[in-house]
């Protein structure tokens, strides 16, 4: 696990996706669109756990903090990085 912070501009982004791109890992972040909410960001957690456990495909999840629609979001990181629960 890893969690990048530094000020806008300076490249996490750009890092993270070189990252995976040079250890042949897909790189996935959520789309955040009109009426996302928390349901549908459960949906795609869910989604990208089968990826990696079911598939075992190696996986970068890319969430930045523009994509925080609901404090509950953090919540269900949180879990999943502690137990592997959502």
């Amino acid at each position: 696990n890893a969690m990048l912070i530094g000020v806008g501009g300076s490249g996490k982004q750009s890092l993270t996706k070189m990252a995976s791109f040079v250890a042949n890992m897909a790189c996935l972040s959520i789309e955040i669109n009109r009426g996302y909410g928390i349901a549908e960001f459960r949906e795609d957690i869910k989604k990208f756990m089968i990826k990696t456990g079911v598939e075992g495909k190696d996986t970068v999840f890319l969430f930045t903090d523009s994509q925080i629609v609901d404090e509950t979001m953090l919540e269900d990181l949180n879990n999943v990085l502690n137990t592997g629960e959502v």
